[in-house]
């Protein structure tokens, strides 16, 4: 892990749909959509359903998710907990 990255668990009760670093994220919060960077303070933040975006590699990545919570360790590691979360092949 490089100081511009973090790691990221998105997981649903079915299991983890992802695990790995990321340079950044975009989720759809209940008060509106938010971005993380690396090195963000640890916080707690409640996820309506919607699409998350996740740049992993200077790619970005599509994932609709369910209900769930955001988690910030405030250690560089991410966690969500969702109903749902399958990537989708947005492009762009």
């Amino acid at each position: 892990m490089n100081m511009k990255t973090y790691h990221l668990s998105i997981i649903t009760p079915n299991g983890q749909v992802f695990d790995g670093e990321i340079e950044s994220l975009v989720a759809p919060g209940d008060a509106g959509s938010f971005g993380i960077l690396a090195r963000h303070r640890a916080m707690v933040s409640s996820l309506k359903k919607g699409v998350l975006k996740l740049v992993q590699n200077a790619q970005a990545k599509f994932f609709n998710l369910g209900p769930g919570v955001l988690e910030v360790d405030g250690e560089n590691h991410v966690v969500i907990l969702t109903d749902e979360a399958v990537e989708n092949n947005f492009t762009k």
